[in-house]
Formats: structure tokens, sequence, C-alpha cells
């Protein structure tokens, strides 16, 4: 009933394959995002048979084009997701499989899997050899399960746990801070300096006033790469701070973290092994698609107390093993670890070092190409592949209408922020795909020449 004859299936696979190598090799006359536009007519569901390769055509030209392209050459907005096909298909392989990683038992090829890229990973990050962690959807999720982790760590009472963060942290934080029952006043949103770092001495000074307020501070929140400038807090400085205060030391390297195997980002990421959970998301600087986060935590055998759980129905899958339910909150999941492990034996870690180190270098030259032009005005340097920047003199208004005219061009898709009080347009350069020049006619577009 729900099959088709292996000849049928064998043609709509290639099929499906010569569509999207058709999209990647035509990424560059598409746009980066597409225009807004009316919800997608849907029919009802057939109650028989339809032609699938008519309804393959109906996903490729009317569906999936609606929305952003996060491999484009010029996708310079936010975080990008610029994947590669090798990854894709590892996807395919594991999807095919139906593969299940939440068990030793349902899933001990693929639970091994995982756990051999959360070794590389940690490896990459300089963390100790007893770390342990696992795979999920990306960092906000990450960020819940490694917070998760450190209140069952630290925390006492949620309603008087204190944590601290800064103004340019990302608001998965606040989120999972929230949703964890902690009290929403006492995140402290600390003022950040002004290369848009975390200071050590901001966080001295409030732990002081929360103690002896009778308040519980448990948490410090370090970035490794903010999403607005790139900025990377002191690490190193707010490790020491931490130790010396028993506070837990967060490091969300959501999308920077990566760049320590690069020769520019391993002394601007010093510290980040020092952490006591670490979120990074592959999808992002490892050139995964998506969902692939993972969190890392130094303390053995935390996640397990965290998240372990009992029931009747799973005896028959109790061992010795390792079981991944077991460390996030997700007990139903999928093989995150197929893609990471493919791509990179696929093309070695060396090719990921380039692509990393190609991405800080096309930010560096897209500052260098601003300063040049009297017309902008640097409103960041460019630090871990992001660069901010307006017209000199422009109001709010019109940096925001430069940056939509050119998004709605097709052309570029850069996006803004805010900078102590401002409105910037910012790049985000980590597309290996994208050159020099892609930068070099963004920049021409945006000052309309």
């Amino acid at each position: 009933m729900l099959d088709l004859p292996p000849d049928e299936l064998r043609a709509l696979g290639h099929y499906v394959w010569d569509r999207l190598v058709d999209r990647w090799e035509d990424l560059d006359a598409r746009a980066p995002i597409a225009p807004v536009q009316e919800a997608i007519p849907l029919s009802p569901p057939p109650d028989g048979p339809s032609d699938p390769k008519r309804a393959i055509d109906f996903l490729f030209d009317e569906v999936l084009p609606r929305g952003q392209a996060a491999e484009h050459p010029r996708f310079f907005a936010r975080i990008g997701s610029p994947s590669n096909p090798i990854s894709v298909l590892a996807d395919l392989i594991g999807t095919g499989h139906n593969t299940f990683a939440g068990s030793w038992t349902g899933g001990a090829g693929a639970t091994a899997m995982e756990l051999a890229v959360l070794r590389w990973l940690s490896d990459w990050m300089g963390m100790p050899a007893d770390t342990e962690g696992v795979l999920v959807s990306g960092g906000s999720v990450g960020t819940l399960t490694a917070l998760a982790a450190a209140a069952h760590a630290k925390v006492d009472d949620r309603d008087q746990a204190t944590g601290y963060v800064q103004e340019h942290t990302h608001a998965a934080v606040a989120k999972a801070w929230r949703i964890l029952g902690f009290n929403p006043a006492n995140l402290r949103v600390l003022k950040a300096d002004p290369a848009h770092r975390l200071q050590p001495v901001a966080i001295d000074a409030a732990v002081a006033l929360d103690r002896a307020a009778g308040l519980q501070p448990f948490l410090v929140v370090g970035t490794a790469g903010t999403t607005s400038t790139g900025s990377v807090d002191p690490l190193n400085d707010l490790a020491d701070l931490t130790q010396r205060e028993d506070l837990w030391f967060h490091v969300d390297g959501a999308y920077g973290a990566p760049a320590r195997l690069t020769k520019q980002g391993e002394p601007l990421l010093a510290g980040i092994e020092r952490a006591d959970s670490l979120v990074l998301d592959p999808h992002k600087w490892l050139f995964q698609p998506y969902e692939i986060g993972a969190v890392l935590v130094r303390r053995r055998g935390l996640l397990e107390h965290t998240f372990g759980l009992e029931a009747t129905y799973l005896r028959d899958t109790a061992n010795d093993h390792v079981q991944l339910r077991e460390r996030s909150p997700q007990l139903t999941r999928s093989s995150r670890a197929l893609k990471l492990w493919l791509s990179v034996t696929t093309f070695g870690v060396d090719a990921f070092r380039q692509a990393i180190a190609h991405g800080i270098e096309l930010a560096e030259h897209a500052e260098a190409t601003l300063a040049r032009d009297p017309y902008w005005e640097l409103t960041s340097p460019a630090t871990l592949g992001i660069v901010t920047f307006r017209p000199a003199g422009a109001t709010d208004e019109e940096t925001d209408a430069l940056v939509a005219r050119l998004v709605a061009s097709g052309f570029a898709a850069p996006s803004t922020t805010r900078l102590n009080g401002r409105t910037v347009a910012r790049l985000c350069t980590i597309n290996p795909r994208t050159t020099e020049r892609d930068i070099e006619a963004t920049i021409e577009r945006l000052a309309g020449k």
C-alpha cells in the first residue's frame, strides 16, 4: 500500500538528485531570499494515488523556493547555513534507514557514530578527554539543555538563582531561562564594553550585590562570536572569575566556536576549552544542513543525571551502554552525526579549516573595501566573519531602507542590527562559495553604484 516498484523508486531518486544538483549549480542566479509571497494554495489530499513526479516538481517549483537560500554566495543575513551536498547524502542515508539514535539497542551504530563525532568536536575545542555531550537540533535547544544541566548541578532555589549575560548575548539564553522556571528578573543583562564584550569587573560588582541581597548567583554566559558583531567575550578572564566565585561557566559558541580550528580564530577563542558547558552549531560554520547542534559538558555523568528517565516499556533497551535519550529532553531522535562524519571524512579537516579561514578573510576584505569609501562609516571591525557599517550621517530609517532595497532586488541579502542605539547594516561572510567580487558588488549596490 505504501510502496512503489523498485525501478520507479530508482528513477524518482535520480530525478530528485538531479534537481538538487541543478539547484546548487544555479544558486548564483537565484535570489538569496525570495520576496514575501502569499500562502501557497494547497488542494485537499487526494483519496487515491497521484503522480509522484508532479508532486516533486510542485515542491521544487512552488514550495521550497519561498524562503531563504542560506547556501547562496551572497546570503549575508543573520548567521547562514551554507551546507554541502555530501552531508545531504548522509541525511538521505540516515532517513532511508529510518535511523533511531535514542538508545543503544535501537541504534548502536548511530549512537557510536554520535559519540565519535562528539569526541571530534570536543577535541577541536580543546576540552578534556572525559567531556560528554549530545547532538540536538541547534543552539536554542542546546542552550536549554546546557542550562538545565547547570541548574541541576548548582541551583537550590530557582526563584533565587541568578545569572549574568551581556546585552549582545543570544536571545536563546533568556528564552531558556524563562522555560526552565528561573525568575526572569534575576537574569542580569550587563552593558557591554566598547568592543561589545562582557567584562568580568561588571560581573564581580553584580555578584556582590546579589549575594548581599540573599540571591544565589550560579551562571555566567560568555559568547564566542556574538550574532551582531562577531565579538568574543574575554573567555579566559571569565573562566578565572567563575572558578574564583564557584559559578557555572557556559559558552555560547553556536556559530563562532569552529573558528578555533584556524590560526586566526584560535587565539581569539582562547579559554573556550575551560567552559563547564559549550554549545556550537555544525549547521553554521561547519557547513552542515539544518539541524545539527552540539552540547558539550565537562562534568561526566551530569547530562544523564539531569535527563535520565525510567519507563517500563523501555526495560528491554536497558543495558550498560550510552543511551542518548538520557542526555537531552529528546527521546525519539534520528541520527544527526552521519552528515558531519561523512562530510569531514570525505573532504578532510583541512578543507574545513580553509573554508572557515576564507570566511574570516572575506569579512576583512569587506572592512577594507568599506574603509576606502568615505560614503561608509564602519561601526564594528571585521571579527569572525562579521562586519557592521552604515552610510555616514544616515538615519536609522535610511539604513533600514538601504538594506531592504538590496534584499528586494534579489541580488544579495545583508541584514541589520542595533549597535549603541543605532541601526547598522551587517554582512556575515561565512559561506565558502562567496568570492571577494561578491563582497565588492554587494557594497557597490548598497551604495547605489
